[in-house]
């Protein structure tokens, strides 16, 4: 089975070699890369002429999903999966992936993942593990409230065909918006507890450092996703109420991100959000304590490293 992978870069000279070298390092005797550029200027373009399997498009784009969509048109594979310019494959995927599809009627893989920090050359942090299925099998329990996991999923081609491309009107939240979309059509998953992705942090990381701009326009893009599909008529009650729960989350994650910064739009948030549903003030307690415990886990890896 043919595998596409598709990677949308801007200016990630720094950390796209490690990418690309993860796919080869996968051995897979029939792969596809797609480098979709958005008009790098720092060399990125340059270093890619080393790789001459790659197949490059490089024009302005409008994001990483508007990227994406770019591969998909072009991908050839009859698998497609979404590799970040600052992240990994772990070994032995493509094969895992490849063997799990053609032994099923799964339109969608689903694999474990972890975020880590490179703290010196050959020297990793793991900061936080995903390898439960139950947390990230295709539902919309998991996509909202979970982790969504969207690199760690592969997807046959007519996944595209039946649902449609990622809707690049959202900027950071579109990959949350699919899988959603894909879960209320009841998608058929293959899920593992194989490391499959392995997800950087770094200082540059879009939605994954805490009190930035980009992780509170994810989250209020995801508010809106929530209210758009908690009002359709095709969404069952107990999807209804996951999603109510999860905008509850997503206005706890909100207040913290502005608690520091911006204390008066903190504090106008949560008025809001009390009268709204007090049940929000035990979202936020639960929000507060994980995030103080990851926070508490993650340095004493640091510091054993």
């Amino acid at each position: 089975m043919k595998i596409s992978i598709i990677t949308a870069a801007l200016n990630r000279k720094e950390f796209i070699g490690a990418a690309i070298e993860s796919v080869l390092a996968q051995n897979y005797p029939d792969i596809e890369h797609w480098i979709i550029d958005g008009g790098s200027s720092d060399g990125t373009l340059a270093y890619l002429r080393q790789y001459p399997h790659l197949r490059v498009l490089s024009e302005p784009d409008r994001g990483v999903y508007d990227a994406w969509n770019k591969g998909i048109k072009r991908a050839s594979g009859e698998i497609v999966g979404f590799l970040n310019s600052d992240d990994q494959y772990t070994p032995g995927t493509f094969r895992l992936v490849s063997e799990a599809l053609a032994r099923s009627s799964a339109l969608v893989f689903s694999g474990g993942s972890e975020i880590y920090q490179r703290r010196d050359p050959g020297v990793d942090v793991e900061m936080h593990r995903y390898v439960d299925p139950r947390r990230y099998g295709l539902s919309v329990l998991n996509v909202t409230l979970g982790f969504p996991n969207i690199n760690a999923r592969f997807f046959r081609r007519s996944v595209f065909e039946i649902i449609g491309v990622f809707n690049a009107e959202y900027r950071l939240s579109a990959d949350r918006e699919f899988l959603l979309r894909a879960a209320m059509v009841d998608l058929p998953d293959c899920s593992r507890e194989q490391l499959v992705y392995r997800y950087r942090w770094h200082a540059g990381s879009l939605t994954m450092n805490s009190g930035n701009e980009s992780l509170l326009l994810a989250v209020t893009e995801a508010i809106r996703i929530a209210e758009i599909y908690s009002d359709l008529s095709m969404t069952s009650p107990a999807d209804r109420s996951t999603l109510l729960s999860w905008r509850r989350e997503l206005l706890a994650t909100a207040f913290m991100a502005c608690g520091m910064r911006r204390p008066t739009q903190a504090l106008e948030l949560a008025v809001h959000a009390v009268s709204d549903d007090p049940r929000w003030l035990l979202d936020l307690f639960r929000c507060g304590t994980l995030a103080v415990g990851r926070r508490m886990r993650t340095t004493f890896r640091k510091l054993r490293a």
